[in-house]
């Protein structure tokens, strides 16, 4: 929103008529603008061309039929003051309410914010027979989990074991974390990870110094590898 400025160019006039239709203008400049409209007959029909073009936007949202009681409140502040103001000024916040809503709903539904279907629990089986390694990893999306259990194996001495999802055949591993020396890991997945939690995509382990990978890439070994995917 600019300052409040002098009407004189073209340009100048349709942009603040059509800020103070959207209520981009402070109630100063709100004020001032509408001293100059009373005065200028072009500029309020400027900003009733404006008010027009804007309601198009309602023009897929249904119709509702107000209750009598909003319309009575509407012809009180219409016809019970000495100075009447433009039907639009009156109906134009119930319009902009209506454009929000519709806004609204178009970004809601197009972009999948309301899906409601359940994501997939997704496993990978990782086995090393010459480690010995029988390991399942569980992404739990819901809880936004990565777990690992270790079913046969043993943990390294002096060294770590980090866990990684390869998403694709040409991607690079991204660390989700270090295995638990004992019991189940589990590891809570940030969200800017969560997105390469989908089927098909890789779990690795390889054998790290303690503290894990100093370079951000696996450094040691490959123990064991498997696909995550969806288990019946």
């Amino acid at each position: 929103m600019s300052d409040m400025q002098d009407t004189d160019q073209p340009g100048d006039r349709e942009a603040l008529a059509a800020e103070y239709v959207l209520g981009l203008l402070s109630g100063d400049e709100a004020a001032r603008f509408e001293s100059q409209m009373a005065e200028d007959p072009e500029l309020e029909q400027d900003v009733a061309a404006w008010a027009e073009y804007f309601t198009r936007f309602t023009d897929s949202v249904d119709e509702v039929t107000p209750p009598p009681q909003l319309w009575r409140r509407i012809e009180a502040a219409a016809f019970g003051r000495e100075t009447r103001k433009p039907m639009w000024q009156l109906l134009w916040p119930y319009a902009a309410g209506a454009v929000a809503a519709s806004v609204l709903a178009f970004a809601v539904y197009n972009t999948g914010l309301l899906d409601m279907t359940p994501q997939p629990h997704l496993y990978a089986d990782l086995v090393a027979e010459e480690q010995g390694y029988v390991l399942l990893a569980h992404w739990a999306p819901d809880s936004e989990t990565f777990m690992l259990r270790r079913d046969q194996g043993g943990f390294p001495q002096d060294n770590a074991i980090e866990i990684w999802v390869i998403p694709g055949p040409n991607s690079a591993p991204i660390s989700v974390g270090l295995m638990a020396e004992a019991g189940l890991t589990q590891i809570p997945v940030p969200e800017a990870l969560i997105p390469v939690m989908t089927p098909g995509a890789t779990v690795a382990l390889s054998l790290e110094p303690l503290g894990g990978s100093p370079t951000g890439a696996p450094t040691g070994p490959i123990l064991a590898t498997g696909p995550l995917g969806i288990r019946s």
